[in-house]
């Protein structure tokens, strides 16, 4: 397969997953002028980002950004702090420009020659995301890097395998918060001591910690997404049902879809996620495991939000949660490792 061809199925995959989200936005909430909006803007930033790097994937240009390309995103995550507009309790928006996944993608492996460097630029603006704050946005990205820097270490070793053997060992480790309340309440108890534990926080662990304290106010949204993963058997309860969850085409899309579709419908869609992971693990360059665990990570922390196993974080599905900033970025992100190769 040439790399044209590959370039393009990885975008059509890409097409095909933002559709599954599609049907899941709520009725009325979107029109087809936007649908072609959200593709064409995807189409942009992809494909512009594989040319460009592509055509420069063997000079020495790229790495040679690494102070500017850091520079950018510690000065833009810091003006955020500073004159940022607050919104859902989160300092995350610069001009109605999300910073923090403006930093995913500047925060690309191929653009740094240092790995010191890499890390240390990594490490202050994971912190400068958590301070706004958005404490999701900041692990992934703190363990994008971490998981990044680590394979790049790994020399004459299977390094796909150490990467899945990560990724496993991610999804198996909150799993103990499954069967637990009395756990939870005690995280929760010993991370209400933390200086910088935000009110904006301590609600969100407050409904994971105990999601009937307020099941007609603060935890409605949670209780909503479990009783529409119940409602999940066989081939879900159709799309004639209004939904009862406030948001169903944002974080917890994944919820809806298999409340009208069935839990095939989910199984189908993480099957095409495990697909484009593959896609981009086989044929992408320096940074596509940085932009593999950005991915997944989304993934698994958005499914585990939606099942109450960890706290809500604002992490979208990517390409299915109604997230066009994400969504771009993403894009470019996919596009930019692919010429990498």
């Amino acid at each position: 397969m040439t790399k044209l061809l590959q370039v393009l199925s990885v975008f059509l995959l890409i097409v095909i997953v933002f559709l599954f989200g599609l049907i899941t936005w709520q009725t009325g909430t979107v029109t087809a002028k936007n649908v072609l909006l959200y593709i064409a803007l995807m189409a942009g930033v992809y494909w512009f980002a594989f040319f460009i790097v592509y055509g420069l994937r063997k000079t020495n240009f790229l790495g040679s950004l690494q102070w500017i390309v850091g520079g950018l995103t510690v000065v833009a995550l810091s003006m955020t702090l500073m004159i940022g507009e607050v919104r859902y309790g989160s300092k995350r928006w610069l001009y109605g420009v999300q910073t923090s996944e403006l930093a995913k993608g500047l925060l690309l492996p191929m653009f740094f020659k240092s790995n010191g460097t890499y890390v240390v630029i990594g490490l202050i603006s994971s912190v400068l995301v958590i301070l706004q704050p958005d404490l999701g946005t900041g692990l992934v990205i703190l363990c994008s890097i971490g998981i990044a820097w680590f394979l790049r270490a790994q020399k004459n070793r299977s390094v796909e395998v150490i990467w899945m053997i990560l990724m496993a060992l991610i999804i198996l480790v909150p799993s103990v918060f499954c069967y637990s309340l009395p756990m939870r309440q005690q995280v929760v108890s010993k991370m209400s001591s933390v200086p910088i534990f935000y009110e904006h926080w301590e609600d969100r662990f407050q409904n994971w910690a105990d999601p009937l304290r307020d099941p007609f106010g603060e935890s409605y949204q949670t209780l909503s997404a479990l009783s529409s993963l119940g409602q999940s058997a066989g081939f879900g309860k159709g799309i004639g049902l209004m939904t009862s969850l406030p948001v169903s085409w944002s974080d917890y899309a994944f919820a809806e879809m298999v409340r009208k579709y069935g839990i095939l419908s989910g199984l189908l869609l993480l099957l095409l996620f495990g697909a484009l992971l593959e896609m981009i693990i086989n044929w992408g360059g320096r940074s596509k495991y940085y932009v593999a665990s950005v991915m997944a990570l989304h993934i698994i922390i958005n499914l585990y939000t939606v099942a109450n196993v960890l706290p809500a974080t604002g992490i979208p599905l990517p390409f299915v949660g109604r997230a066009l900033q994400n969504s771009i970025v993403l894009s470019a992100m996919i596009g930019a490792t692919l010429g990498e190769a």
